[in-house]
């Protein structure tokens, strides 16, 4: 018999964490996604990389162009697919967090804008923190524990892959 359990939680209920580090003192509640949320999310993502149109306007409103700005992009592009996939790949990763962010983000206590305000949880003001790594990590992280609907709890038993019975997953 396994000591391992699925616990289905029926909240759907926001949740608010507080953040870490540099972002101590910084709390945000989040939306629990589902997956039709990630993928609605994911896809406009999608549809902003692949749309020059909306696609420049953003890299160049956050300074995310390649030195020489649009015409080293342009040649990048043209003459160093490679270093181009690159390039695009971390793009499309901050803007999946941006998309999920504007999707999951229900509010937030900490985060002031210039004039010293509370900074009003909006499109702008998740693309400007999306870009610090430390933010960005930890609330995509959270909005994938607050996605999350199913918990398992206990130990995993049965046979190992190498044969032994220490955890592992079972055939």
């Amino acid at each position: 018999m396994s000591d391992r359990q699925i616990v289905v939680s029926l909240i759907r209920e926001p949740v608010t964490v507080p953040l870490t580090g540099a972002y101590a003192g910084v709390t945000v509640t989040l939306r629990r996604l589902t997956t039709p949320d990630y993928a609605e999310a994911q896809q406009a993502a999608q549809a902003i990389i692949q749309d020059e149109s909306k696609l420049l306007p953003l890299l160049i409103e956050h300074g995310l162009l390649p030195e020489g700005k649009l015409k080293a992009w342009k040649r990048k592009k043209e003459t160093d697919p490679i270093s181009y996939a690159r390039f695009l790949t971390g793009v499309a990763m901050w803007v999946g967090a941006v998309e999920c962010g504007v999707k999951g983000i229900d509010s937030w206590t900490g985060i002031l804008g210039e004039d010293r305000k509370p900074a009003p949880v909006h499109r702008d003001v998740i693309e400007v923190l999306m870009l610090d790594e430390h933010f960005s990590s930890q609330v995509t992280a959270e909005l994938d524990k607050a996605a999350r609907i199913l918990a398992i709890e206990g130990k995993p038993s049965g046979v190992s892959p190498t044969g032994s019975s220490g955890v592992g997953t079972t055939a």
